[in-house]
């Protein structure tokens, strides 16, 4: 790693984190609105020098995961696709989660990741006898589940980020990352997960921007009218849209917006505006102290009576026993 890039990260991580995540923002306008109100959270579970033999298996887990290949190469095989080979400072990500396996070669004996992760914490880690041919870290992507959203669907089930250089900014933040966990002396923290999120934007930007002709509520926001729409309904979940209306102001006739919108997001532009007020409203009621009134109105909903029969609708359960729940 050049020197300017490892002092630069040693003399203040936290002013360089908020500089790139707020680059991230102004990229991301509508998927930070989403990963915000999904409540997606990074973290890493496991960074371990490894001396081969070794091997671990991961279960589903219907969460994003990810595995950096710090130094050496190693090998990584799913359940949903063939086995990859994983090169020094490429990255894997399997963003819904499968079943999978890593290790130096295929055929070694696994380890489940959650046991390797635990050793690790504790000053006892496997993989240590012999001398060391890899470095790995581990992270996820965590979310509630109770809301869905298509930004996830049409993902591939494995994504591989190779030819990564080390001014790249994906290879910086995760050179962020490291050495925080060095510092810290853990793999957690408030620092290690918020650089984590940042990661995952940046490998979902990195993704959009080389495939430029896959489908998928991603790959929409390329779409310029489409984009403009979906701009407006996450920035003013309040107002009432109609097609008209949502049309006229994102530059789009009726029909063109049903279209456009219908093709590049997979769903007709009134039942994504529809689901979207609901998953704001789970979100305000689940994690704020406003009145139920007031998520009702900051949605669009009439009254916190007609947002508690779409909420029990849609989520079998009323605003006020989501809270009651906690």
């Amino acid at each position: 790693m050049p020197e300017s890039i490892n002092l630069q990260a040693n003399s203040n991580i936290k002013n360089t984190t908020e500089i790139i995540d707020s680059n991230i923002d102004a990229e991301f306008d509508v998927i930070g609105d989403i990963l915000e109100t999904l409540r997606f959270r990074g973290s890493i579970f496991f960074r371990s020098d490894l001396a081969a033999p070794w091997g671990m298996s991961l279960k589903r887990m219907n969460i994003p995961r990810f595995h950096i290949a710090l130094k050496g190469s190693c090998m990584l095989g799913s359940d949903a696709s063939a086995t990859v080979k994983v090169e020094h400072m490429d990255i894997v990500m399997l963003p819904k989660g499968n079943s999978h396996w890593i290790a130096d070669k295929p055929g070694r004996t696994l380890v489940p990741s959650d046991a390797a992760g635990e050793a690790c914490e504790l000053g006892q880690a496997y993989f240590q006898k012999g001398e060391i041919t890899n470095r790995l870290m581990c992270g996820l992507v965590q979310f509630d589940q109770q809301v869905s959203h298509p930004i996830l669907e049409n993902l591939p089930q494995i994504m591989h980020f190779s030819d990564i250089q080390e001014n790249d900014p994906i290879w910086i933040s995760v050179t962020l990352i490291d050495l925080e966990m060095q510092r810290a002396k853990s793999r957690g923290g408030r620092i290690v997960d918020r650089l984590t999120e940042v990661l995952f934007l940046q490998l979902l930007n990195r993704f959009v921007s080389q495939n430029q002709e896959t489908k998928g509520f991603l790959m929409a926001l390329g779409d310029r009218r489409v984009n403009s729409a979906l701009v407006l309904i996450h920035s003013e979940p309040q107002t009432n849209w109609t097609l008209n209306s949502l049309g006229e102001r994102s530059g789009m006739s009726r029909a063109t917006l049903v279209r456009h919108f219908q093709d590049a997001v997979g769903v007709a532009p009134m039942t994504y505006i529809a689901n979207w007020k609901l998953m704001t409203a789970y979100n305000r009621v689940k994690y704020s102290s406003a009145s139920l009134e007031q998520v009702a109105e900051s949605v669009g909903f009439a009254s916190a009576r007609s947002l508690s029969r779409a909420f029990r609708r849609t989520f079998k359960i009323t605003p006020s026993e989501l809270r009651r729940k906690g």
